[in-house]
């Protein structure tokens, strides 16, 4: 008679253990699911926003149901999921969601995960798109100070250098004759500016 209490206990701990197992293997597979699904819907919407995609969203009402679709195709369980839309704004190329997947565990229990993930567009922009100056400034033959400004842009002027018994008189080009007033100039070429001393 021992041996089967025995017998039962150990068979009634072993079904709890393998439950336990069971519903814990069970919530980090949703878990990974939840995540994974969310994280894939918000990078598929936010790759459709931008100038490049005519056929992208043309509102934030839009990018929602656009991700809404993309983020419940991605579910494969059979769960209830609960979707809040944290920010979205498709100019911007923002967009920021919490969802919640609702489930049921082997032993008849609800359970639930949650996770929240914000996707922002990467804007890439070209050297084409934005062209810079290089402008250097030496001091008695060595490099004092250089500077990359947008072309167009008002030059960087350095602050006057020192040398021992010498007064600044300013800058001229290397090629050039003569001092320059260089506030206010533009960065058209790439230039290379010279102190003069007296």
């Amino acid at each position: 008679m021992k041996n089967i209490v025995i017998g039962i206990c150990a068979f009634v701990l072993i079904g709890i253990l393998i439950l336990t197992v069971y519903t814990i293997h069970g919530r980090s597979i949703r878990q990974a699911e939840l995540d994974q699904a969310l994280a894939l819907a918000l990078e598929e919407t936010i790759a459709k926003t931008g100038k490049n995609h005519t056929d992208g969203p043309k509102s934030n009402e839009e990018m929602t149901t656009l991700f809404l679709e993309k983020f419940l195709t991605q579910l494969e369980s059979n769960s209830q999921a609960a979707v809040h839309i944290l920010d979205a704004d498709y100019e911007k190329g923002l967009l920021s969601a919490e969802a919640v997947l609702i489930y049921q565990h082997p032993t008849g229990r609800e359970g639930s995960v949650s996770s929240r993930q914000t996707a922002i567009r990467e804007t890439v922009v070209t050297q084409e798109q934005e062209e810079y100056c290089r402008i250097d400034y030496f001091v008695n033959g060595s490099s004092y100070k250089t500077f990359q400004v947008q072309k167009g842009s008002s030059l960087m002027v350095p602050g006057a250098p020192e040398v021992k018994g010498k007064v600044f008189q300013g800058w001229k080009e290397q090629e050039g004759e003569g001092i320059l007033d260089l506030k206010g100039r533009k960065a058209e070429r790439d230039c290379t500016y010279v102190a003069v001393f007296q």
